[in-house]
Order: C-alpha cells, then sequence, then structure tokens
C-alpha cells in the first residue's frame, strides 16, 4: 500500500508533463527529429498522426522554416546593399 502512494505522485507528474510545445521543439531540434521520425513511423504503418505530439513537431517544423528564410532574406538584403 505504501509503495502506492510513493508511486502515484510520480505518475501524476510525469503524465502531466504531456506532449512537447511546439516552441520546446524549436529549441531542442533532436527531440524533433525523433519525433517527426515516430510520427513518419505511424504514417508507414497507416496508423492515426492525429496525435499532439505529431501536430506540434508539424508547428515547430513550421517555424523553423520561417525563422529559417527570415535569416536567408536579411543575408540577401545585406549582401545587396
Amino acid at each position: 500500500m505504501k509503495n502506492i502512494l510513493l508511486i502515484t505522485p510520480l505518475i501524476a507528474t510525469l503524465t502531466a508533463c504531456g506532449a512537447p510545445t511546439a516552441e520546446d521543439l524549436v529549441e531542442d531540434p533532436v527531440k524533433l527529429g525523433e519525433i517527426i521520425s515516430e510520427c513518419t513511423t505511424l504514417m508507414a504503418q497507416g496508423k492515426d498522426t492525429n496525435t499532439e505530439e505529431c501536430t506540434n513537431a508539424k508547428k515547430a517544423q513550421k517555424i523553423m522554416a520561417k525563422n529559417m528564410m527570415k535569416g536567408f532574406n536579411k543575408q540577401m538584403k545585406d549582401m545587396l546593399k
């Protein structure tokens, strides 16, 4: 009984964390790559990819692409000066 009481708060803490946000994934490209790989595997197996993790990975990819384009455009403008 005591073991259950000790484990319950740990489980609640771990499940409360949930999936990483898109912003978290932008800051951690390794984690983003892992989740993209998992989502690709799910898709290849015909399984549902409409999960919070996969959705946040897609959002993170869009944010990163937008940031890269901003940086590229800035570099191009600086070169043309």
